[in-house]
């Protein structure tokens, strides 16, 4: 190997390096303040405290699973209003032998009959069965709970996916840690809430970075819901630039002129 196609390696080795390096100081677009949550609007920077206002009750909608489960002192007679409950949903969820509410709103109930249940909230539905109840038992004891509360997370989170949830309590936030937590390039001041009321689809914007977040009546999800994370332009800038591309290509190439040259200056000393 003559000197001057090792000078050349050399220098195509310290050309691709500098690549490298230009890469890597170009690709850290996203600036710190984007990829903060609850950003306090105050001097200090301190969160104030805030007042926790009540939940708003999920609402039962048509296509919603219920386990109801009735009780009295004669066992007996409560048994034929109770459905064996068998574990087959995902993740452990009990989805089985559950009482589907209809499209008129309406679930099945034995010997009962149909109740209509669509639009109250769970103690309102258990206090509705109850009624129905007096008739045939004494003093029933009713509990009703969701089957198959669950949202979809998608966009700029790690996991994408459908994930349920156990209790009506449910915040944005517990979605979004189910779904592995946003990515460098989410943009935290519009993440979408979609969801569906008395068939009226709804279209929620929640600003993650300021501390009003929690104050968002789409901080506390509701069933069905669809979470979307959008991407921020820094994303897309890197997608279309050409020259990101191009560095991207450097970033592979210059290793190995890197390896060549290591390669070629041990083989010329021995």
């Amino acid at each position: 190997m003559t000197n001057f196609n090792l000078n050349t390696l050399k220098k195509f080795y310290f050309l691709g390096m500098a690549l490298c390096l230009l890469g890597l100081l170009h690709s850290c677009g996203v600036p710190h303040e984007k990829l903060l949550n609850f950003q306090s609007e105050t001097e200090s920077g301190l969160l104030e405290s805030q007042y926790i206002a009540e939940v708003v009750k999920i609402k039962i909608q048509t296509d919603d699973i219920l386990s109801v489960t009735v009780s009295t002192f004669d066992t007996t007679a409560s048994r034929i209003f109770n459905k064996p409950l068998q574990n087959v949903g995902p993740e452990g969820s009990f989805i089985g032998q559950g009482y589907l509410v209809d499209q008129e709103g309406n679930i099945e109930f034995p010997i009962v009959g149909k109740i209509t249940v669509s639009g109250l909230t769970r103690e309102e539905a258990i206090e509705a069965i109850k009624k129905e109840l007096l008739i045939y038992l004494r003093d029933p004891v009713v509990d009703v709970r969701f089957l198959n509360l669950h949202v979809s997370v998608n966009g700029e989170v790690k996991v994408p996916g459908l994930y349920t949830f156990p209790d009506e309590r449910f915040s944005l936030l517990e979605a979004i840690t189910m779904a592995g937590d946003l990515t460098d390039f989410a943009d935290r001041q519009n993440v979408m809430v979609i969801r569906e009321v008395e068939k009226v689809r709804e279209f929620g914007i929640v600003d993650l970075t300021s501390a009003r977040a929690f104050e968002s009546p789409y901080f506390y999800l509701s069933q069905n819901d669809v979470i979307y994370v959008r991407p921020l332009e820094e994303k897309t800038r890197r997608i279309d630039d050409p020259s990101q591309r191009a560095l991207a290509i450097a970033g592979v190439v210059a290793p190995i002129i890197s390896i060549l040259v290591t390669i070629i200056v041990n083989n010329n000393n021995n």
